[in-house]
């Protein structure tokens, strides 16, 4: 058996989400390459795709086999003492040189509600004590940029396979057909965050806000950095001028409407790999367009704007008061 000894001395991080909150920029950037992190995953993005695509974009085999346990396969009824061997083992290094284990996924805060609450206790049997970090934002905002998210997702992205047509949804339809599914588990952040703080306690429970980072990136990001208990300097170096995930412009949109109204053009984008579906948007082989226009937009409805504040406003309510955050302030209400 591998005793505790083995473990880094550092209280390990654990990274909840949310999506389209900076989340890649610190996956890929500041966790991934920082000199005091030892990351555990996720590492995604063409970067790590060759090295770590095979451990389902874990650091190495050992951590792939603990998330099995913990996460994924064998999520509701783990070898818990196995998990612990296998962390141990995954951390010698991480000890040695006294380094901060780091895991980050989106999932952790988007996966149906019985998934979260499991894998939070897993995580809570495996690591013992950590620190939780998780960043907010108003989820109108949140909800229209993960809209256009799908968009990609659907079209150029993992969901795009060849033979299948063009997806496009004004974003109204788009929550009228998503919204109980896979949209619920965006809004629930506050019933994630009483989970975690549940199992891990609130004073391990840090939160920020993405209009913070709006505001001012530096502040946000030594912010960051300050909770995780690693250099500041070397963290804003790292995600200097770091833009990840670009919304589409109206171009993008537009050309997206034209094909789906044209049988032809609908078949040819089909037919066509990635780098032409790209190039028929007006995007370069990473995605990022170079048709460039104003920033793409999808107002939501105030139907629907009712229905997400009505959803989100009880979770609010409680993170203002027990975190002391400024939600009044950005809108997260109304």
């Amino acid at each position: 058996m591998i005793s505790d000894e083995n473990f880094s001395e550092r209280i390990p991080v654990i990274h909840i989400g949310m999506p389209k909150t900076a989340t890649t920029t610190l996956q890929r950037h500041l966790f991934a390459f920082h000199s005091e992190i030892y990351y555990l995953g996720r590492y995604e993005g063409p970067l790590f795709r060759k090295k770590h695509h095979k451990f389902d974009a874990c650091r190495d085999a050992t951590v792939k086999a603990l998330m099995q346990e913990i996460a994924y396969g064998n999520v509701y009824d783990p070898d818990f003492a196995r998990c612990k061997e296998l962390l141990a083992l995954a951390l010698i290094p991480a000890r040695k040189k006294n380094l901060l284990p780091v895991w980050s996924w989106e999932s952790y805060a988007t996966d149906i509600l019985a998934r979260r609450r499991v894998r939070a206790r897993n995580l809570k049997k495996v690591f013992g004590e950590a620190k939780i970090i998780m960043t907010l934002r108003n989820p109108v905002a949140l909800l229209e940029s993960a809209y256009f998210q799908q968009l990609k997702r659907d079209n150029i992205g993992a969901y795009a396979k060849f033979g299948k047509l063009p997806y496009y949804r004004s974003i109204d339809r788009w929550l009228e057909e998503n919204f109980t599914g896979e949209i619920m588990p965006h809004l629930q952040y506050g019933e994630t965050l009483r989970i975690y703080a549940e199992q891990f306690g609130v004073g391990n429970i840090n939160v920020f806000l993405f209009e913070k980072l709006v505001e001012n990136s530096s502040s946000f990001f030594e912010n960051i950095c300050s909770t995780m208990g690693i250099d500041a300097e070397e963290g804003l170096r790292l995600v200097a001028d770091c833009v990840d995930n670009q919304r589409w412009t109206i171009v993008q949109v537009e050309r997206l409407k034209t094909i789906i109204h044209s049988k032809i053009k609908s078949f040819s984008f089909a037919y066509n790999y990635k780098k032409k579906r790209k190039e028929m948007l007006g995007l370069d082989k990473e995605g990022i367009p170079f048709l460039r226009g104003d920033k793409a937009r999808a107002p939501i409805s105030a139907a629907w704007r009712e229905k997400i504040y009505a959803v989100t406003e009880e979770g609010n309510r409680w993170l203002e008061q027990v975190f002391n955050l400024p939600l009044e302030k950005y809108g997260y209400f109304d």
